[in-house]
């Protein structure tokens, strides 16, 4: 670490500890403590004032970079957000839809963290990695909870059970057989009846759909380059283990793991169905690559 910023740190560590000091009682109970004791009292001093600073420091940023369209109390009004379609997440409903949790649950901070991170493709929501750095992505996080008061309920928190681990290996390689039998799932289910037969979002129930709040909203074109929750198999995998929390789009989680791969690579296949060979033989069999799309308008 740079000196100066070495010393920067010590000299807030040592602040916080000079604060801590000042509370420590100086009669009473406080003389009968070890040496032991005082010191645990300071860490947790100490931790409580650096939550407390590192809190402020993300409200900073939100107030800076986030309020403009989620408004500053949270609840997605904020100046810039005119004709937002989709309207910018209200924060005060506590209604995350991109989790690695079980449908229904709160997101892990991860989550979060991953949204900030790289953005919502197709929609106003930038990603902010090269904007802010890991420690502001986090501590922005920590703010943005606030605005929903279970986050701070142990027993509204998600549980070891409810996390749904994503694999980052596939348990075998795409095909024309796996992307077929994810077409039959597609149809068996009832995927048509909201994204339409070539997953345009053009279903014979898509103008019918409303959210949790009774608002309009339109299933997901399976076809665009893009997709708000990342076009990664993996990322299609959570979403349908975990569903969307606040939308119509069910958990697909009594599906098998092999089937629910299936169905991602027909959903995957539906960007490029007019050459399904060379997305899945390219090169190099083992490796599916997309082809270049030309004036997307979405940076890859």
């Amino acid at each position: 670490m740079n000196s100066r910023f070495r010393n920067a740190a010590l000299a807030a560590r040592n602040g916080l500890l000079a604060g801590a000091l000042l509370l420590l009682p100086l009669s009473g109970s406080g003389q009968d403590e070890s040496v032991e004791e005082i010191v645990e009292i300071l860490r947790a001093e100490v931790d409580r004032l650096t939550s407390r600073a590192e809190l402020d420091h993300g409200r900073k940023i939100y107030l800076r970079a986030c309020a403009p369209c989620h408004g500053v109390q949270g609840d997605g009004k904020g100046p810039a957000a005119i004709d937002f379609d989709p309207a910018p997440r209200n924060f005060r409903r506590g209604a995350y839809k991109f989790r690695t949790t079980v449908s229904g649950a709160l997101p892990l901070d991860k989550d979060i963290e991953r949204t900030v991170r790289e953005g919502v493709p197709g929609t106003e929501m930038p990603r902010w990695k090269n904007v802010l750095s890991e420690h502001d992505i986090r501590v922005v996080v920590q703010y943005i909870k606030t605005f929903y008061p279970y986050f701070d309920d142990p027993d509204s928190l998600p549980l070891e059970e409810d996390i749904i681990e994503i694999p980052e290996e596939r348990p075998f390689e795409p095909s024309l057989s796996s992307i077929a039998a994810g077409r039959k799932l597609f149809i068996d289910q009832d995927c048509v009846k909201c994204h339409g037969e070539g997953g345009k979002g053009d279903g014979p129930q898509a103008d019918e759909l409303v959210d949790d709040w009774e608002v309009p909203i339109l299933p997901a074109n399976l076809t665009l380059p893009y997709y708000k929750n990342g076009k990664r198999g993996q990322d299609i995998y959570r979403v349908f283990t975990s569903a969307l929390n606040g939308t119509p789009m069910p958990a697909f989680d009594e599906l098998a793991e092999e089937e629910r791969w299936q169905l991602v690579d027909y959903v995957q296949s539906l960007e490029i169905e007019q050459d399904l060979k060379y997305w899945l033989f390219q090169e190099n069999p083992n490796q599916v690559r997309h082809p270049p799309i030309e004036n997307s308008g979405v940076e890859e």
